[in-house]
């Protein structure tokens, strides 16, 4: 039986390659329609680590409960993302917006790969004899995954929030909320 400690930090570590996941769900998205990323923050708290990886900001804190990436500002608006710097964003849906949701769904989506990922290691590990250390982060990773994955639903200033959003301003761009 493993200790309390050794599970905390199985759930850790876990945490840790969900938030990667999602992130990087977010980025390889943006990427593959086009748009530019200009930095990505992984976990919150103190500042573990700043620097520049390929031309990108990278920001790892200490802990791996909050992410985001952050698109070049051009790109940003092109996309139909405004008031940004503000902090209370509003999204116009245009020619290029239809990139937005895709790039919004992705993290969670990146999220339900490494659920069947992560369960399918689990499954086999029980099978063949195991690390009961790591038997625990696939455990844990299956589950961290899954909160990554609720992301999507609808709440303050969630993926599923920024989906809504635009979402919505497609329904008013195209006249659909008017009955034209």
């Amino acid at each position: 039986m493993l200790s309390l400690a050794s599970s905390t930090l199985a759930a850790f570590v876990a945490c840790w390659i969900a938030l990667l996941f999602h992130e990087l769900g977010h980025s390889a998205a943006a990427q593959a329609v086009g748009v530019r990323i200009w930095g990505m923050r992984l976990g919150m708290g103190p500042t573990i680590w700043r620097g520049s990886v390929n031309g990108r900001q990278i920001q790892i804190c200490a802990l791996p409960f909050l992410g985001a990436v952050t698109l070049l500002d051009a790109d940003a608006d092109a996309i139909g993302y405004r008031d940004v710097v503000a902090g209370d964003w509003r999204f116009e849906w245009g020619p290029g917006a239809w990139r937005a949701p895709i790039i919004s769904a992705a993290g969670g989506l990146s999220n339900v790969v490494g659920m069947l990922i992560f369960l399918t290691a689990w499954q086999v590990s029980g099978t063949t004899g195991h690390d009961p250390f790591a038997h625990n982060v696939l455990f844990f990773g299956f589950a961290a995954n899954f909160a990554g994955y609720l992301n999507l639903l609808p709440c303050s200033r969630s993926d599923g929030w920024h989906l809504l959003t635009q979402l919505h301003a497609a329904r008013l761009a195209t006249g659909s909320l008017s009955g034209r």
